[in-house]
């Protein structure tokens, strides 16, 4: 029935009732419609005695009668309500609301015996008795009959399948803590309603409050995809289980409904734990310099790792005076330690070696004699390479070797001696005590002597280390390419014919060696058969193709040369000096048009100059 507001009396006199009665004595609506303005004005009295009118007028009006039992409930007029429903009842009108509130009335009167009887009555005259079950069960926890209140709460929940019945039963297992049968009901909530947004919340905050996260992600990621359903609390709790999950990225998804400005200070912790661990840099500092807002209140430990997140932050993005900044502010050393491997890169690319010294005291007042031992020869190592000599040596003599245990600060001091003067075959000794001499002490000095471009004392320990480890596959591709570098050519040829003797099958010697050769135009036939040595080694390297198929250019077999190309063609290579060799192939296979086409990929490609200005001339010649 529809609520009509034809009147909206401020006082409703008796006497008006009277000529409503006496005009629209045969109309109940009408009665009805007043009664509905009189309750929108909190007129219980008034409506009731409307409704009265009206139920005289029209006793099987149904919405009559359930108002009119409303309206005496909200009176809480117990008496008036049992004379009115037992009246109902009477009339043979059946209505499950008549039988509930007559039950609750005799409850409140402490008629308990009554109120079962009238439920027991409407069980035999209503079919769908879901309602009274749930009124039984109310009536026997008032009796304290916990087992008899439980009978009828199951029997409620499986004689119905109204999804909004089912919710009032979910909410007495939720309040009876029966969790079993609470997430058993919701369930089939969903089941009838797949878009019960009530039941998702409370399935959500079920499996949220049991630790259960994963399962309340499932539910609660529904109310965001529902926005006009989803709560402050449901976003707390789906924030909170994508980051007990350690689902960072998904924390970081969240933060439109989480602006910064109205965040606490545990979602600010979140939300920049969240992006560190997702490496996402930039958001991790600005959460970070939101939460030193609150530095004052922070606990001393949270502000050390404070300060050691945001320095790893800046690290991240190069920032490295911004990370020293905030590795100076750590007071707690014990947060330093786990970095000591970042530190010396800090410290190389700032120049300052405070945070060394801060390390120091810490370990020399915590009797820590091999932390203490890496720190001066860190010191030492630094200083040499700031050219601050004097302090260096200075650290070198504290260094005591016998707190030593590894091979980091005995390369260290050993840099740091040969920068200060001390010879080679003093530091040759000192390097002969590293526990690991996986690389030879004579390859050590000859990569230090290479990198200070120190070309006879580079030689000559290039070759102890060769003559030491003549085994060593790596150090023939070391040494070679440290001749490479420096145009030794002869040295270079020497090193790679000995490497072959010692690894006659290794396909990246003989492709280095045979190629070489190509280059240099010499040998030509030799490295023919080297190169295609190693491309039965490794048929699928395109750079050992290339490398003979530049051999049989040079040879004058172009038909050879180019269906050597063939795997690089089919490869789409975009290497300058692959396409520059292919481009003159092409050319002396009279294919003048695919010449220019690669001649000017390596140009476009860019990526070895030598090449590229090679492959310049031979275009131009073309034009």
């Amino acid at each position: 029935m529809t609520k009509t507001h034809i009147l909206k009396p401020l006082i409703l006199l008796s006497g008006f009732l009277f000529l409503c009665a006496f005009v629209h004595a045969s109309n109940p609506l009408y009665y009805y419609s007043l009664a509905e303005v009189a309750i929108d004005q909190g007129q219980y009295a008034t409506a009731d005695s409307l409704l009265e009118i009206a139920y005289r007028i029209d006793p099987n009006s149904k919405e009559v009668i359930i108002e009119r039992l409303n309206v005496l409930y909200y009176l809480q007029n117990d008496e008036k309500l049992i004379t009115f429903a037992e009246d109902v009842l009477t009339k043979g009108i059946v209505l499950p609301e008549v039988y509930i509130m007559l039950a609750e009335s005799y409850l409140a009167v402490s008629d308990a015996v009554k109120a079962k009887e009238i439920l027991m009555d409407g069980l035999q005259q209503i079919e769908d008795n879901g309602s009274l079950f749930l009124e039984l069960y109310r009536v026997a926890l008032q009796e304290e009959d916990g087992t008899r209140a439980m009978q009828y709460l199951h029997r409620a929940e499986t004689d119905t399948n109204d999804p909004d019945f089912l919710y009032q039963i979910a909410l007495e297992y939720s309040r009876l803590q029966d969790n079993v049968m609470l997430e058993m009901t919701l369930h089939r909530i969903l089941a009838l309603d797949p878009n019960f947004s009530q039941a998702y919340a409370w399935l959500g905050d079920f499996y949220y409050n049991n630790k259960e996260f994963y399962k309340a992600i499932e539910r609660l990621e529904y109310l965001l995809e529902n926005l006009q359903e989803v709560t402050t609390i449901s976003m707390r709790q789906l924030l909170l289980s994508y980051y007990f999950t350690q689902q960072f990225e998904k924390v970081l998804e969240l933060s439109d409904y989480f602006p910064l400005e109205l965040m606490d200070s545990v979602q600010k912790r979140m939300f920049f734990f969240s992006a560190y661990k997702a490496k996402k840099f930039p958001e991790a500092l600005e959460y970070g310099e939101s939460l030193f807002e609150e530095k004052e209140s922070m606990e001393p430990d949270r502000l050390q790792e404070l300060y050691e997140m945001m320095a790893v932050s800046e690290i991240q993005l190069q920032n490295y005076e911004q990370a020293n900044e905030y590795f100076g502010k750590i007071s707690d050393e014990r947060f330093l330690l786990p970095h000591l491997n970042i530190i010396p890169f800090i410290v190389s690319e700032t120049g300052d070696v405070s945070l060394f010294h801060t390390l120091l005291d810490y370990a020399e007042s915590n009797q820590a004699d091999t932390l203490s031992c890496t720190l001066k020869a860190l010191l030492a190592y630094n200083y040499a390479n700031l050219d601050s000599l004097d302090l260096s040596k200075k650290y070198i003599s504290e260094v005591e070797l016998l707190h030593c245990i590894d091979n980091y600060p005995i390369v260290l001091i050993s840099y740091a001696k040969l920068k200060t003067g001390t010879s080679a075959d003093s530091v040759y000794m000192l390097l002969e005590m590293r526990p690991n001499k996986e690389m030879s002490s004579a390859r050590w000095l000859g990569q230090y002597y290479a990198g200070n471009d120190d070309i006879e004392m580079a030689q000559e320990y290039f070759s102890q280390a060769l003559e030491q480890d003549s085994t060593n596959l790596d150090l023939y591709l070391n040494v070679a390419q440290f001749y490479n570098e420096h145009d030794l050519f002869e040295q270079e040829i020497a090193t790679l014919e000995r490497g072959v003797q010692f690894f006659p099958e290794n396909a990246d010697l003989l492709n280095w060696l045979g190629y070489s050769l190509t280059e240099h135009d010499i040998r030509l036939e030799e490295a023919q058969k080297l190169l295609e040595k190693a491309v039965e080694l490794a048929p699928d390297n395109i750079y050992i193709w290339d490398s003979l198929g530049w051999v049989y250019y040079k040879l004058g077999y172009y038909k050879e040369a180019l269906e050597a190309m063939k795997l690089l063609i089919e490869s789409d290579v975009d290497d300058s000096v692959i396409c520059y060799h292919l481009g003159l192939i092409y050319l002396e296979n009279g294919m003048t048009d695919k010449a220019k086409e690669l001649l000017q990929r390596s140009i476009d490609e860019n990526n070895n100059e030598e090449a590229v200005g090679k492959a310049r001339e031979a275009l131009e010649q073309l034009k």
